[in-house]
């Protein structure tokens, strides 16, 4: 028994020498190479190297590497669960199906599933409500208090600090300044016995890596304003859609700029945009552009385009497409988004078991559908899913760890 304990230790301690070896010799690479090597892998496996050694770890945690990472963007599709309001909801339901899971999608006909997430929980028991935005390869999740930043293509994911109010969570945002090198989250709040519990009176900023809690910021001269639409990150500023005025009846473009933390009233929707058909998840990037999507009929669109960086901030008919010839492919579709080469991305606001997005290029006149693969297990089927879509996804390494990111 003596000689068989000494031989089991003998091979112990040889594969420990042979893996410490192997450390080593990476180690002793030029950090050029390195990160060539590095750059040369897919993402989950640069993620696993961050325990192979203190150096490597020190390279994939570097700016510059997190900065030169090549990625080609894609469409990040999310499969969250439909709760919305829902009063009557029984408490059996509500426990169940919390999870969002994320998909990439290609211009072609591939997709891949990255990673999941468990949602945070609501803190209201007949409320739950939940916010999705992306910036920068990273996605926030909020509900009520509780905000959630992940890395759907590492898995990775960080729970922010409790927003710090008494009052109702009214909605956040989230975006990335590329300048500063930041990402923040806008979070506002309202009295739980206002009459209009949509209508934003405080708000909050967290910027992620300062190590500093939730700052509020100036209010005096943020008018009152119901936050109504999904947000878009373009140049470090946020901007989202918010019902604004006397009564709340006028749709206005509200500004939110990462780099000063100010957030101001920007320029008001025409009447040709404000139409019943305007749909609340229809802000989009066309060509850095603050733009709308707006179905006239069931099939053909108007885009109308906002240029931030001019003098009137007018908004203009940029171009108007119709799918019709490819009805038979499709129920009702939303338009959700743009590629980097200029298609537009079309998809159902939900779904059941199958799932499909479709890319219309005009300048090809082309129409593309593309399965998305989703899971095939017993929780997808038969159950309605939300499908968020997030257009020019770029995969990060920014791997969320406490050590290089985070609070």
């Amino acid at each position: 028994m003596r000689t068989r304990s000494k031989k089991i230790k003998t091979v112990n301690n040889n594969k420990n020498l042979q893996k410490s070896e192997k450390k080593n010799k990476f180690d002793q690479l030029p950090l050029d190479l390195e990160i060539e090597i590095f750059k040369r892998l897919p993402l989950k496996s640069v993620a696993r190297f961050l325990t192979l050694s203190k150096l490597c770890a020190t390279t994939i945690r570097s700016p510059s590497f997190i900065t030169s990472f090549p990625s080609q963007p894609c469409t990040l599709i999310a499969s969250a669960p439909i709760i919305r309001t829902c009063h009557n909801l029984p408490s059996s339901f509500k426990s169940k199906d919390q999870r969002l899971y994320f998909f990439s999608s290609s211009s072609s006909s591939s997709t891949s599933f990255l990673s999941r997430l468990t949602c945070p929980s609501s803190p209201y028991p007949n409320l739950i409500e939940y916010y999705y935005h992306y910036a920068n390869g990273l996605i926030s999740v909020g509900c009520g208090r509780e905000q959630i930043v992940t890395n759907p293509s590492t898995g990775r994911s960080i729970t922010l600090p409790s927003v710090r109010t008494r009052r109702m969570v009214v909605k956040s945002f989230f975006g990335y300044d590329l300048v500063s090198d930041q990402y923040k989250v806008l979070c506002m709040t309202e009295r739980l016995h206002c009459l209009r519990q949509d209508l934003s009176s405080q708000h909050q900023v967290f910027t992620l890596g300062e190590k500093k809690p939730w700052k509020m910021i100036d209010s005096t001269s943020i008018p009152g304003h119901c936050p109504w639409s999904n947000g878009v990150c373009i140049d470090g500023v946020v901007y989202y859609v918010a019902k604004t005025g006397k009564g709340m009846s006028q749709l206005s473009l509200m500004r939110f700029d990462l780099r000063d933390d100010t957030l101001n009233l920007f320029t008001s929707l025409p009447e040709e945009i404000r139409t019943p058909s305007l749909c609340s998840d229809t802000l989009l990037n066309f060509e850095g552009k603050v733009a709308i999507a707006i179905p006239t009929t069931s099939y053909i669109f108007d885009v109308w385009v906002m240029d931030q960086d001019g003098e009137k901030h007018e908004w203009l008919k940029k171009i108007t497409f119709s799918i019709e010839p490819w009805k038979s492919l499709f129920g009702y579709l939303y338009v959700r988004g743009t590629t980097h080469t200029g298609e537009f991305i079309l998809a159902p606001w939900q779904y059941s078991d199958e799932f499909y997005v479709f890319h219309y290029n005009p300048g090809k006149n082309s129409f593309t559908k593309i399965k998305i693969d989703v899971s095939a297990d017993d929780e997808f089927k038969g159950r309605s899913k939300r499908a968020i879509v997030f257009s020019n996804y770029v995969e990060s390494v920014r791997l969320l760890s406490e050590r290089q990111f985070m609070i």
